[in-house]
């Protein structure tokens, strides 16, 4: 059987050692050829190197991250398991599109999944993947972007334009101020998780709302509010206390 090259680019010597040996372990069809521990490294390495086929990059290393390394390389060539620690606003990113990633300390099963997933992969959806990402890595300062995913495309929107999202089985209906509407292939936990820190909340089990959007509080039943686009939903009996309390916050 033909092995499959690999490069493990990481910061932190002992993280190397780690996935190489998880890989001897749990994935005999692989071969790590290389690495590399800063950007300085990866550059040379990955502009020269036409062996390899999947490439693990750490998100965050101690000279750049991995945007320096791909802004710099031609990356078609590779298929992209990125690593990570910490990075909340990469995990963000990375979410929304459906690029391959594994969470330190790696585990087996992630890694014999994310290998056989990253592979099976056409090649021609890398470009559009890799420029949603590296467009919210980008994002600094400036206001939060998500890339929505659809039938059809990615769609990126700003965080603050969605007014809420609301369960649809295994997708998600997203609801924005300018009164249009996408269908996600995303389900509301996916939402969930990737949406909290931008002030939205879990109000209902079908329903996450963004708190800025938030314009009334009906005291009906075990609570309703209504949103900025008139739309009045159902508050769940153990949410009531919490959103309570956090409405009665806001203004203090």
């Amino acid at each position: 059987m033909n092995k499959i090259n690999a490069i493990i680019i990481d910061d932190e010597p002992a993280a190397r050692a780690s996935l190489a040996l998880e890989i001897e372990l749990h994935c005999p069809n692989l071969r790590v050829i290389a690495e590399a521990g800063s950007v300085a490294e990866a550059i040379p390495l990955l502009r020269n190197q036409t062996q390899a086929e999947l490439l693990f990059l750490d998100i965050q290393l101690s000279d750049g991250s991995s945007f320096d390394i791909l802004n710099n390389i031609d990356y078609e060539p590779f298929k992209i398991i990125f690593t990570t620690a910490y990075s909340e606003y990469a995990l963000r990113a990375i979410k929304f599109t459906p690029l391959d990633y594994l969470l330190k300390p790696i585990d087996a099963d992630e890694l014999k999944a994310a290998v056989e997933k990253a592979m099976q992969r056409r090649q021609g959806d890398l470009h559009g993947q890799m420029r949603v990402f590296l467009q919210q890595l980008q994002i600094g300062a400036s206001p939060p972007r998500v890339a929505l995913t659809t039938a059809d495309g990615i769609h990126l929107h700003y965080v603050q334009n969605i007014i809420r999202c609301a369960s649809d089985g295994n997708y998600t209906m997203v609801y924005f101020a300018d009164g249009g509407k996408l269908f996600v292939a995303k389900t509301l936990k996916d939402l969930e998780e990737i949406l909290l820190p931008y002030r939205f909340e879990r109000i209902h089990k079908s329903h996450l709302v963004n708190v800025d959007h938030l314009r009334r509080y009906y005291n009906r039943l075990s609570g309703e509010v209504e949103m900025s686009d008139g739309a009045v939903l159902p508050v769940a009996q153990r949410k009531k206390a919490y959103l309570l309390d956090l409405l009665n916050g806001i203004g203090r």
